[in-house]
């Protein structure tokens, strides 16, 4: 006796090739604001905040614009 296969209708078709993109979500930016609050609150030193929040504007200048140095 063969096995019996299953019909995949347009619905159940287009479900599998494009899969659950409910679930699959990209990564969420941090700002430099929340980064520095946050290591305020942990630390209590305006000064670490203060680099925190210089290498978070950093990260996401970099991820805007590109490395600072480089040459098109």
């Amino acid at each position: 006796m063969t096995a019996r296969t299953r019909k995949i209708n347009k619905k159940n078709r287009t479900k599998h090739m494009m899969g659950n993109k409910k679930n699959k979500s990209g990564k969420k930016w941090i700002t430099a604001i929340t980064a520095a609050s946050k290591t305020l609150d942990k630390t209590g030193s305006i000064t670490k905040a203060r680099t925190i929040f210089r290498k978070q504007a950093l990260i996401n200048a970099r991820k805007l614009f590109g490395s600072v140095g480089e040459k098109m």
